[in-house]
């Protein structure tokens, strides 16, 4: 079976749990059916709360699924569907309240059941995990504090939701329908389980202890990891992996880093990483020796792609050079001579990462490097400003259009690179982007 039909069937078998409720309701019978509004309230309520719980896949980080799709396309369906959701929950009282004006003494959480509170407490649960995602920066929320509310805050939905479904006491009062919730939630634990303990399990039999501690520039290191008791990793140059630092596997707390090593060494792994204000700020404070558990690899770039072998150009943004740096690595061990170009946006001089590490890798490669800088101060060659199409034609070949693209860096920088490279005639079929923020 091809990946497009792999993610064909997966995407089939995901539309198919989150319209189960609704499958349930066309095709078995069902207690007497109330006005038109009211049963379609119900139904988007239904969809929403399937939704919302089904959200615990991608989040769930399977193995499979991230040799199948893009994980930043992931994490963007996944923002996508959680927002779709909140408002297919929001529009269900609002429908019903329209339909009959005496439903809002349900509003009153003193006065109201307690299984319409708990459809209340599931609603707002969801429009916080809603809020504090899309906000997250603007809320100054740590990563890790807000991994914790959203992985509270999902509990809660999935709890309460299926409290005020079970208790509403209509449409689930029947067989199919509650066999058909009891599949969705036994999805949600099976979900639940793999994240929380199978996966956690499964990283304490592969520790690593930190071997070294490269300073690159201020406030960014490398991080050498070596295997503790164990053969190794096998990744490919490109992909990503969530790490935990000194703790156990049984955090909630990881955050995701790309490979920036040589891909063909099994018995070191090496993360280049940025101070960002959350755990990352202390790696500097590292001695050697402490514990680190990596729960990876992740993602579908390889440079063994063989759209790939005509050349490719890599497209760098500050700490995007991580996942660069270790193609770049990996291709010089390899002897590869296809075309390279490597754009790299900097601030100035002093904030290039790895400069030396580049300067290298052009005489062991057939490589071609632009280092575009905001504030240069002329002391190398450089291009000033910010990377556009005019830098991209004076040093690509006229047969760009055959080349491939990777690029890594701030969000504002790939969506800048986005009008340009469809300018350029460059299809989207020919462009892979790793996107540094996940959530």
């Amino acid at each position: 079976m091809t990946k497009q039909h792999k993610a064909v069937f997966f995407i089939l078998i995901y539309l198919i749990l989150i319209f189960l409720p609704l499958l349930v309701f066309v095709i078995f019978e069902l207690p007497y059916l109330r006005s038109f509004w009211r049963d379609f309230s119900v139904l988007l309520g239904f969809l929403g709360l399937s939704m919302a719980g089904l959200q615990l896949i991608p989040t769930t980080r399977l193995t499979f699924l991230a040799d199948i799709f893009d994980m930043g396309k992931v994490y963007k369906m996944h923002h996508l569907l959680s927002v779709i959701s909140v408002a297919f929950v929001l529009v269900h009282p609002f429908i019903l309240l329209v339909n009959n004006p005496n439903i809002l003494l349900l509003f009153n959480p003193f006065t109201a059941p307690w299984w319409t509170q708990a459809g209340w407490i599931g609603l707002f649960s969801l429009l916080l995990i809603v809020i504090t995602s899309v906000y997250r920066k603007e809320l100054k929320l740590d990563y890790n504090v807000w991994h914790a509310i959203h992985t509270l805050l999902t509990l809660v939905i999935v709890v309460f939701g299926l409290i005020h479904i079970f208790k509403v006491h209509y449409y689930s009062a029947t067989m199919p329908m509650r066999i058909a919730w009891i599949f969705e939630i036994a999805v949600w634990l099976v979900m639940i389980v793999i994240t929380r303990l199978l996966k956690p399990l499964q990283l304490k039999k592969h520790p690593y202890t930190v071997s070294q501690i490269i300073t690159e520039v201020p406030q960014v290191w490398t991080l050498v990891l070596k295997p503790a008791g164990h053969a190794g990793m096998a990744f490919k140059a490109g992909q990503v992996a969530w790490i935990t630092v000194n703790t156990s596997p049984f955090t909630l707390h990881r955050n995701p880093f790309s490979f920036s090593g040589n891909a063909l060494l099994k018995d070191e792994v090496r993360f280049t990483i940025k101070a960002l204000g959350d755990f990352t700020s202390t790696l500097g404070d590292l001695k050697g020796g402490e514990t680190v558990y990596v729960d990876g690899p992740y993602g579908n770039f390889s440079p063994d792609d063989e759209r790939t072998k005509k050349g490719l150009v890599m497209l760098a943004g500050g700490i995007g050079i991580a996942p660069v740096l270790s193609i770049l690595h990996t291709l010089a061990v390899q002897k590869d001579r296809r075309p390279l170009f490597l754009f790299y946006g900097s601030y100035d001089e002093e904030n290039i990462i790895a400069y030396q590490d580049i300067e290298k890798l052009k005489k062991e490669l057939n490589l071609t490097v632009v280092h575009v800088l905001e504030k240069p101060a002329k002391r190398i060659p450089c291009e000033n400003g910010y990377i556009s199409q005019a830098i991209l034609e004076r040093y690509l070949p006229a047969e760009k259009q055959d080349l491939y693209f990777f690029q890594c860096g701030p969000l504002p920088m790939l969506k800048a690179m986005q009008p340009i490279l469809k300018h350029l005639g460059i299809f989207k079929k020919q462009i892979h982007s790793e996107e540094y923020e996940m959530a």
